[in-house]
């Protein structure tokens, strides 16, 4: 993970998507050939994992427990990894995706507020449904899935550019997948960065009573 050229394809990985070898190695600036043998000493790891469609294989990251451990370590590490040498920063510290769920300032605010309008409680570090966690899955018209015994439904992950919590776990995955259907979210071409669109602007301020001046993200698509 030392290594320059793995930790950018890492980093393009935590976008939460499966990417070629090409893509990979385009991302890292590096040749296919080098990307193929990174990869190899990543997959050896654990930190991901490959699958197969027809005639391509895609990378990914292993599970979330791995990309909340590389979330954590980004607090740690220089920053010059997380962007494409070459191509201007995006904004990824406003919001963008941690493996299958929000992260940056967004993530943050969102967090703050489910909390603040008893949707979740906080107890110890743990979380729990709160009062009106069902009122509001029915309002944003998601549905949860059924952890096994004894996952909880979401964790505290502490963002690296926020430094305070952001969630993870199957809340926020359906929270995520939820915003980029209903198009209130749209990804950034090479970039884990997200773009809030109008719509999304209107949805954070009726279900989060979240406004454009609370979020202070880049100018909507």
């Amino acid at each position: 993970m030392a290594d320059p050229s793995r930790s950018r394809i890492l980093c393009e990985l935590m976008d939460g998507r499966a990417f070629t070898n090409k893509e990979l190695a385009c991302a890292a600036c590096i040749s296919p050939q080098t990307a193929s043998a990174h990869l190899k000493q990543l997959e050896g790891a654990g930190l991901t994992a490959s699958l197969r469609s027809g005639r391509h294989v895609y990378h990914r990251i292993a599970n979330a427990d791995v990309a909340a451990i590389l979330e954590g370590l980004a607090q740690l590490s220089p920053t010059d990894h997380l962007s494409r040498p070459g191509r201007p920063d995006a904004n990824t510290s406003c919001a963008r995706s941690c493996y299958n769920h929000i992260a940056g300032r967004l993530g943050v605010l969102m967090t703050d507020r489910l909390i603040a309008r008893n949707v979740l409680t906080v107890r110890n570090d743990a979380i729990r449904a709160g009062p009106r966690y069902q009122t509001f899955l029915d309002e944003i018209r998601i549905e949860v899935p059924l952890g096994g015994t004894g996952k909880p439904l979401a964790m505290l992950c502490l963002d690296w550019t926020e430094r305070r919590h952001h969630i993870s776990g199957p809340l926020a995955t359906a929270i995520m997948q939820k915003f980029l259907e209903a198009k209130w979210l749209e990804r950034r071409t090479g970039s884990r960065a997200l773009i809030v669109t109008e719509d999304g602007f209107d949805a954070l301020e009726r279900r989060f009573c979240l406004h454009r001046q609370d979020i202070d993200l880049a100018d909507p698509v």
